[in-house]
């Protein structure tokens, strides 16, 4: 039986001290040789602006590679991936994402296609009624 794959984002905030371009693109390269394993396959990854390094509303306390105490990091690296993956996977790709010291932290949401069409014919309706009250006015 073939398992059903979902259609997810995950939003990554790696740590200022391993940002440059390199780190960043061997970050990247990591996890789509993870998601790729797992029996996934990556749509794309974002971080162009408005992504990429960006102050915090408030100061988050993590752990650094090798420290044995907590840093404050008031700024990260913030990298958007759209990808599927199969259902029975998620933990399994969660794993690294919670053991990595690079990553400060990671958001993933289930990208659900009925809300994406909803929301995009409520915006045309908007417009649509937009039009027609303009045509009244005059």
């Amino acid at each position: 039986m073939r398992e059903r794959r979902r259609d997810y984002e995950l939003l990554l905030i790696i740590s200022p001290l391993r940002s440059s371009e390199e780190e960043t693109a061997a970050q990247i390269e990591r996890l789509t040789q993870t998601i790729n394993t797992l029996g996934g396959e990556v749509a794309d990854f974002n971080h162009a602006a408005p992504w990429g390094r960006r102050k915090f509303a408030y100061p988050i306390r993590a752990y650094s590679e090798g420290e044995a105490s907590r840093r404050v990091f008031t700024e990260g690296y913030y990298i958007l991936c759209h990808f599927k993956l199969p259902t029975s996977r998620i933990a399994e790709f969660e794993r690294p994402l919670k053991l990595s010291d690079s990553i400060l932290r990671y958001m993933m949401t289930l990208v659900d296609a009925r809300s994406e069409r909803v929301a995009i014919s409520a915006g045309m309706d908007d417009e649509v009624e937009i039009e027609a009250d303009d045509e009244d006015e005059e």
